[in-house]
């Protein structure tokens, strides 16, 4: 990722522009939601990333130092996944490379849930950051 960062100004004709999109340096947020009501049960440790979107901000600094880019527009926004079961969380905790899930996660919504016949819905939610670049010289 910041090999390619750092390669932009290179590739980029002048005036040319890059979006940059990677989650945020925050953990992911895991709700349960019962009978319309939505509870923070805990959250998915992602800190194994966020070294790589720190050197990708520092080849970013770098380059707008340099005066070769300058950013011209920064949001966040969330990512939803919503799962219908424990069993649904825990395959999709499998699936994430370097974030981890706790037991006691999954423990503390089996308990909330314990002998409720009711629908159910399970959230986890990720913040994604994006931001777009201008190149000022090639």
């Amino acid at each position: 990722m910041v090999h390619a960062l750092e390669e932009t100004h290179r590739v980029l004709r002048e005036g040319g522009s890059f979006l940059d999109l990677r989650p945020a340096t925050k953990n992911r947020r895991v709700e349960l939601e019962v009978s319309g009501a939505r509870f923070h049960i805990g959250e998915i440790d992602s800190s194994a990333t966020f070294t790589d979107h720190w050197a990708a901000d520092a080849a970013l600094e770098i380059l707008r130092d340099q005066g070769l880019i300058v950013p011209m527009h920064d949001a966040q926004f969330l990512v939803t996944t919503d799962l219908d079961s424990v069993e649904d969380l825990r395959a999709h905790a499998a699936t994430l490379r370097r974030s981890v899930m706790g037991e006691e996660l999954l423990d503390r919504i089996e308990s909330l849930i314990a002998g409720e016949a009711q629908d159910i819905l399970i959230h986890t939610r990720r913040e994604m950051v994006i931001r777009r670049y201008r190149c000022l010289k090639p």
